[in-house]
C-alpha cells in the first residue's frame, strides 16, 4: 500500500485503510474476536491523536453479516527506517500497511509495540491528561492516594508488551506497573477495573487486600452524544511473583506422577470412599499421598482455598453501592439459569454427536458414553428448578482458574477481574452465586491433572494407564482439600446454601455447566484436548 501518512486518515486514504487494509488485518491479530464471522464492513469511528511520539489511538467499528457490530483499538503510529526495520524483525505481526511519504518510505503499525509510545500513554495516565478527538474526548483517572508515588513513575525508562495476553494486550513497565489496554470495547465501566476499585476503597476493611493489584488509574473515552464511558486502559501495580498457579501446579503433577512411575505405589491401596469432593479434606488425605505430592503444595492448595473466600467476603461487604450489595435468589433467576444451561447442552451435545465420526476410537468410546447419559445431563441441570436455593447472589471473579492466580513466596496474589470476554459487559457484572467462581477453579485442577497426563509427550500409553487411577486421586483430594479451606473461611456467611445438600447439588449443576460448555469449546477450537472435558462430566456424574 501506498499512502501519504501526513493525510492516512482523510477522506480518500481512511476508505483505503477501512476496506483494504483493516480488515486483513484485524483477522491476524490475537486479540480479534471476529475471527469466525463474516466481516461486512470495517470504519474508523474515532481518531483522537497524542503528541509525544505522533500516534492515534483509533477506535474501529466492525460489522458483520450476521450479529452486532463491535468496537476495537488500535493505536497506530508510524516508523521510518532504522525503526522500521527493528519492528519488521522484532514484530512482523504489528504491520499495519507500508506507507511512502512525500519525504520517506516506512510502515504503519501497532503502537503498543513502541516503547516511547508505551511510555507516552503512561504519561498521559499519571498527569492526568485528556485529549480530543473527532466525535468525543480521552480522559485520564488516576489515584490521589498514589500520588506521591509519581516521581518515581516519570523516570521508567524501559517497557514491553507481554505475550501472554490475547484478548487484551499487557503493557509492563519495568517491573513496577502494568497497564492493561482493552482491545474490544464497550461502553460501561469494565469489571476489571470496577472491582479493582470497590476493593481499594474498602482498604484496612479488606481481607483480600494484600492479594490483588493495587488499582492506579485508568483511561477512558467518551463520546460526545453518550452518557456511558468506553473504558480503555486499567493502570496497576506489577506483582513480583514466581508464576502462576497453573504452571506451578503443573510442575507439581509432572513430579507426583514420575515419582509414582519410579516407586512404584499401589494406588489400589487407597479408595476414594466417598463420592462428595467435600469429604477429600486435609484431614482424610492419606499419608502416601502427601508424601508425593509434598506438603508446600498442599499447604498452596489449602491457601488457595483461603484466599479465595477472603475475595469472596469482601466481594460480599454490605455498602451503599447497589452494584455490590448482596441480592437473594429468585425462582425467576433460576428458571432462567436452568433454560440457559439447557439450551446450552443440547447444543454442545448434539455438536458432540455431529463429530463422533471425525473422533479417535479412544475419545468416540467417551464420547459415546457421555452421549448416552443425555437424559442424566440434562436430569442434573433440572436441580435449578427443584430446588430452592437459600444463599445469596453476589458479585464474582467470573473467570476464575489456576491462570489468575500468581504464586509469590507463600502468598497467592488474583488477577485479572476482568470476567469472561466473550460475554458482554453488562453480562460480567451481574452478581452471581460464589460456586461459580469455587467450580471454574476445581475445573482448572481437572485440566491440570489430565493435561498434564494426557497431552504430554513424556508419558506412554501404558504410563497413562498405570497413572489414570492416580489422577483420579490427586484430583479427588486437591478439590477437597480447597473446598474445605474456602468453607473454614466464610463458615455461614449468606452467599453460602446453608445445608450440605444444597451446597452439593449447586456445586455440581454449576460444574457440569463449566464442563460441557468446554465440550463445545474443544469441539471448535481444539478437538485433540476433547478428552479431559469428556472426563470431566463423567467424574460429575460418577459414571
Amino acid at each position: 500500500m501506498t499512502i501519504e501518512f501526513e493525510e492516512v486518515f482523510s477522506c480518500k486514504t481512511k476508505k483505503l485503510l477501512e476496506k483494504e487494509v483493516l480488515p486483513s488485518y484485524l483477522m491476524s491479530c490475537r486479540w480479534f474476536a471476529g475471527k469466525a464471522k463474516k466481516v461486512q464492513d470495517v470504519e474508523i469511528i474515532e481518531d483522537v491523536f497524542l503528541d509525544g511520539p505522533p500516534a492515534h489511538i483509533l477506535l474501529i467499528r466492525v460489522t458483520y453479516t450476521d450479529g452486532l457490530p463491535e468496537i476495537y483499538l488500535l493505536p497506530v503510529s508510524y516508523a521510518t527506517a532504522p525503526a522500521s526495520k527493528a519492528l519488521l524483525d522484532d514484530y512482523p505481526f504489528a504491520v499495519i500497511a507500508n506507507v511512502t511519504t512525500e519525504h520517506s518510505e516506512g510502515i504503519l503499525y501497532d503502537a503498543t509495540y513502541d516503547d516511547a509510545f508505551r511510555r507516552a500513554i503512561l504519561s498521559f495516565i499519571i498527569k492526568r491528561k485528556s485529549a480530543k478527538g473527532l466525535n468525543g474526548h480521552l480522559s485520564a483517572f488516576y489515584e490521589r492516594r498514589m500520588k506521591h508515588h509519581g516521581d518515581s513513575y516519570y523516570d521508567i525508562e524501559s517497557s514491553q508488551v507481554l505475550k501472554a495476553d490475547q484478548s487484551n494486550s499487557s503493557l509492563l513497565y519495568e517491573k513496577k506497573l502494568i497497564m492493561k489496554l482493552f482491545r474490544k470495547l464497550e461502553e460501561g465501566i469494565n469489571p476489571d477495573i470496577e472491582l479493582l476499585r470497590f476493593i481499594a476503597e474498602k482498604n484496612d476493611k479488606s481481607p483480600i487486600a494484600e492479594n490483588i493489584p493495587i488499582f492506579m488509574g485508568s483511561l477512558e473515552y467518551k463520546h460526545n452524544q453518550s452518557s456511558e464511558p468506553i473504558f480503555i486502559a486499567n493502570l496497576q501495580s506489577y506483582v513480583q511473583n514466581e508464576g502462576d498457579a497453573w504452571n506451578y501446579t503443573v510442575g507439581n503433577i509432572t513430579r507426583f506422577y514420575e515419582d509414582i512411575l519410579s516407586s512404584k505405589p499401589n494406588a489400589g491401596e487407597i479408595k476414594v470412599l466417598h463420592k462428595s469432593l467435600l469429604d477429600g479434606n486435609y484431614e482424610n488425605i492419606p499419608k502416601i499421598l502427601v508424601d508425593l505430592i509434598g506438603i508446600r503444595f498442599l499447604a498452596m492448595v489449602s491457601k488457595l482455598g483461603k484466599t479465595t473466600g477472603d475475595l469472596h467476603l469482601t466481594l460480599a461487604l454490605h455498602n451503599d453501592n447497589p452494584d455490590f450489595t448482596p441480592e437473594p435468589f429468585s425462582t425467576l433467576y433460576q428458571r432462567s439459569l436452568y433454560q440457559s444451561m439447557h439450551s446450552m447442552a443440547k447444543r454442545n451435545l448434539e455438536l458432540l454427536r455431529k463429530n463422533l465420526k471425525t473422533l479417535p476410537d479412544p475419545v468416540k468410546e467417551e464420547s459415546e458414553n457421555i452421549l448416552n447419559h443425555e437424559k442424566e445431563v440434562l436430569q442434573l441441570f433440572k436441580l435449578m428448578v427443584e430446588m430452592k436455593i437459600t444463599a445469596s447472589k453476589i458479585r464474582i471473579h467470573g473467570d476464575y482458574h489456576l491462570g489468575q492466580v500468581l504464586w509469590r513466596g507463600n502468598e497467592l496474589v488474583i488477577i485479572d477481574f476482568e470476567g469472561e470476554p466473550l460475554r458482554s459487559l453488562s453480562d460480567r457484572r451481574l452478581k452471581r452465586s460464589p460456586l461459580r467462581d469455587l467450580a471454574g477453579m476445581i475445573r482448572s485442577l481437572h485440566y491440570a491433572t489430565y493435561s498434564t497426563l494426557l497431552k504430554t509427550a513424556i508419558f506412554t500409553q501404558k504410563d497413562i494407564l498405570e497413572l489414570t487411577p492416580w489422577a483420579d486421586l490427586w484430583y479427588f483430594y486437591m478439590s477437597g482439600i480447597f473446598l474445605s479451606s474456602y468453607l473454614n473461611r466464610v463458615k455461614t456467611m449468606e452467599f453460602i446454601p446453608s445445608g450440605r445438600v444444597e451446597f452439593e447439588n449447586l456445586l455440581r449443576v454449576l460444574m457440569l455447566e463449566k464442563a460441557v460448555y468446554e465440550l463445545g469449546y474443544e469441539l471448535n477450537n481444539r478437538p485433540e484436548w476433547l478428552i479431559i472435558p469428556l472426563k470431566g462430566v463423567a467424574h460429575i456424574l460418577w459414571l
